[in-house]
């Protein structure tokens, strides 16, 4: 059983998911999060979370700031969550997925937005001059940062995860969209390798990630904004392509969400 050590004098719970939730239906006994009772303000929440993404590799466990949908602990205290095995996340293919995805968002939908003529594959790796923990670092204890990476509704909590790496904890923590959780893992799986990305937040179909090398020009953040909308479809109803990829010009935070 995982020993779930949470940060001095702060209030918690283990959770264990409710059966009516999980893939199997069948009731599960070990607990697989620990998450506070109380939510945090944001510098709280981005000092803790700082403090301990770098102690993640002795610990076994990856810090998440956890936001909920309801005043009632939904999804997160209440168990309402669906872990799944990490291997699921193995199992995808990341090209053809997204090809998928950019068939049904600019062709299937809005084919006269399109920016490219067909979907341009997968965006190449940012430029690594950073070291992607220090910058999650950073970016977290800073108030602009922590503001732009906490989601949800109702939150933050602290949440604790076991887990390797971020796209782990977001099965392993029973997380849930519409978009698909192994699809959302293994996408992010590259994105930690090819942009030093790490995962900060979760809420119901939402997450926020840090990003450590970030695209530097517009012809670069064309084609990753690209991905992105063949990512997440939904990216459609608020923003203009042009603008989103301006945007992600040496931007620290990507953040996603599913209606």
């Amino acid at each position: 059983m995982t020993t779930f050590q949470a940060p001095d004098g702060l209030r918690g719970r283990l959770v264990t998911p409710d059966s009516k939730y999980t893939w199997t239906g069948e009731p599960m006994t070990e607990p697989v999060l620990w998450i506070s009772d109380d939510r945090l303000d944001g510098e709280n929440a981005g000092r803790l979370w700082a403090e301990l993404l770098p102690r993640h590799r002795e610990t076994g466990l990856w810090p998440l700031l956890l936001g909920n949908e309801t005043d009632g602990g939904y999804p997160w205290h209440v168990g309402a969550i669906n872990p799944i095995p990490s291997s699921w996340g193995d199992k995808v293919n990341v090209d053809e997925w997204l090809a998928r995805g950019w068939q049904r968002t600019f062709v299937e939908c809005f084919e006269d937005q399109a920016p490219f003529d067909a979907w341009p594959g997968r965006a190449p790796s940012g430029e690594s001059d950073s070291d992607p923990e220090q910058v999650a670092v950073e970016l977290a204890t800073t108030p602009s940062g922590i503001g732009d990476l906490i989601m949800g509704k109702h939150g933050p909590y602290l949440g604790l995860v076991p887990a390797h790496d971020g796209p782990d904890a977001i099965m392993a923590s029973g997380w849930f969209s519409e978009g698909g959780v192994e699809e959302a893992t293994a996408v992010v799986r590259t994105w930690q390798e090819r942009f030093g990305v790490r995962l900060c937040s979760l809420a119901e179909a939402t997450f926020s990630v840090t990003v450590a090398w970030p695209p530097r020009t517009l012809d670069h953040a064309r084609h990753v904004a690209a991905e992105h909308y063949a990512f997440c479809h939904d990216l459609t109803q608020g923003y203009d392509f042009q603008e989103y990829a301006e945007g992600l010009v040496d931007a620290p935070v990507w953040s996603f969400w599913w209606d």
